[in-house]
């Protein structure tokens, strides 16, 4: 089954007449995603095993931080004693393996009524955290969060179901920040060309250490190599600058910008 032929509807929930698409011939279940339409919210299309269902969205938030460029949204429903745990466990980590390639910056929420799954598999895998602790339907926990993102969201709250269901809806809140300004960083660097190399190289043939052979103290030999080689070094390959942001990958390099 192709996630497109899923019952879903993503809507600008600031409209005044949203609309419901309910599942055909069934009584319960079923997905539904409301995002204003300044989340720019994508419908992910992936394959979906048969029986399983899922739903992919990826929203953008306008403000976020540097780290958390998008939130991938994956909507389940899994019925009661369904025998499909184990494929929707493996498609679930799958499937955020291929995101998190394509898109690195991109947190995930993994949301649902699980219906009593076990989530450890899920959070041991792509290393997320469970952060519902109250029953949602009855005494038990069926509605469940596994994210990454619980550092940044305070502590989810019960509230009343809406219409007729039996489950309590969750309240999840986003931690209020203060945006700071971080100034940029500059670091400074010498690059070596194979041209400066090649003129290095000549130098050091050619040049006669007088002020190293004429003298015959050891430390002043030492200090006098010492201060001419840092000088030729410095004067070969000259000090450059640039900035960088604070929040840059280690492996982000003066060469990786130029190529954007």
């Amino acid at each position: 089954m192709h996630a497109s032929s899923v019952p879903v509807y993503i809507s600008n929930s600031g409209s005044k007449h949203p609309k419901i698409r309910l599942r055909e011939n069934k009584r319960v279940g079923g997905l539904a995603l409301f995002a204003r339409d300044k989340y720019h919210p994508l419908h992910l299309i992936v394959d979906i095993p048969e029986g399983i269902e899922v739903l992919w969205v990826k929203l953008t938030p306008p403000c976020h931080p540097r780290l958390t460029a998008s939130i991938i949204y994956c909507l389940i429903y899994h019925p009661p004693r369904a025998p499909s745990q184990a494929v929707l466990m493996e498609h679930i980590i799958n499937t955020c393996d291929i995101f998190k390639i394509r898109y690195p910056s991109a947190k995930f929420v993994i949301c649902g009524d699980f219906n009593e799954i076990n989530t450890e598999e899920l959070e041991n895998a792509l290393s997320l955290s469970q952060v519902i602790d109250f029953p949602t339907h009855n005494q038990t926990v069926l509605d469940e969060i596994v994210t990454d993102l619980s550092n940044q969201y305070l502590p989810p709250q019960p509230l009343p179901p809406v219409g007729k269901s039996t489950h309590l809806s969750i309240l999840w809140t986003p931690i209020p920040t203060t945006t700071h300004h971080q100034p940029p960083i500059i670091r400074k660097y010498r690059p070596t060309p194979d041209s400066l190399i090649r003129g290095f190289g000549q130098w050091l043939v050619h040049y006669p250490w007088v002020e190293v052979l004429t003298v015959s103290e050891v430390d002043i030999k030492w200090e006098n190599y010492s201060t001419t080689i840092t000088q030729a070094y410095h004067h070969f390959f000259p000090e450059k600058s640039t900035t960088v942001h604070p929040s840059d990958m280690p492996w982000i390099t003066t060469r990786i910008k130029k190529t954007h």
